[in-house]
């Protein structure tokens, strides 16, 4: 079993990979990585298409707590 912190390195380098890959090639990655971490194929796929976001802050206004988040334009 792999330490927490040698798993998180290896999703971030896989996460590159399989953001740019075709349907294919995403199916080979993800086969690769979880045999490597040993996780679940569902959670595995979740934890590779998540787009990490920069937080900025949070600020709240009338009870509403509202995410400032880098480069991301509100509706």
């Amino acid at each position: 079993m792999l330490a927490m912190r040698h798993r998180k390195a290896i999703t971030a380098e896989t996460r590159k990979r399989y953001t740019k890959a075709t349907k294919k090639e995403k199916t080979i990655i993800l086969n690769q990585f979880i045999a490597i971490t040993g996780y679940n194929r569902c959670y595995a796929s979740q934890i590779l298409s998540i787009k990490k976001e920069k937080v900025l802050g949070y600020i709240t206004i009338g009870g509403k707590r509202i995410k400032f988040v880098a480069g991301k334009k509100k509706k």
